[in-house]
């Protein structure tokens, strides 16, 4: 497992193509070697996806800081493609806020969490867009 962290900033895997749109790779062969999808590894996957987004949440702030730091220094770098759009989408990503009673935003708690979580898991899962963006990897440049 790795974090691509041009994938993560801006730039997609397609050169342009932005064929690859699911929020993040999950193949039918990565849920089969947790047990598949009804299975107690699973389950544990899910948990630990909702966690691990509440602590991106909570960190929040320290991780647009680093971004924009390494912007200001490294903006020819290509994951930086969006240029200063670039940290508005990474706040939209990893901040996805509902409204409060006031109209104001808020950070999601653990039951709107879940539920987020369990949406980018169910988008992912299988997406036939990974699927096909896969096969030409391997068509074409022999990446499995």
């Amino acid at each position: 497992m790795h974090i691509d962290f041009g994938f993560l900033l801006s730039n997609a895997p397609g050169k342009g193509l932005k064929f690859e749109q699911a929020p993040f790779k999950l193949t039918g062969e990565m849920v089969e070697v947790l047990g598949g999808p009804k299975s107690k590894r699973f389950r544990e996957f899910r948990e630990h996806m909702r966690l691990g987004f509440m602590a991106i949440q909570e960190h929040a702030d320290k991780v647009i800081k680093l971004v924009e730091m390494m912007f200001l220094g490294l903006n020819d770098l290509p994951c930086f493609v969006l240029g200063e759009n670039l940290i508005g989408a990474l706040k939209a990503r990893i901040l996805p806020s509902t409204a409060d009673a006031s109209g104001g935003r808020r950070l999601m708690n653990e039951a709107e969490a879940t539920k987020f979580v369990d949406g980018l898991i169910q988008t992912s899962y299988d997406n036939w867009r990974t699927k096909a963006y896969d096969k030409f990897q391997y068509c074409c440049q022999g990446i499995l």
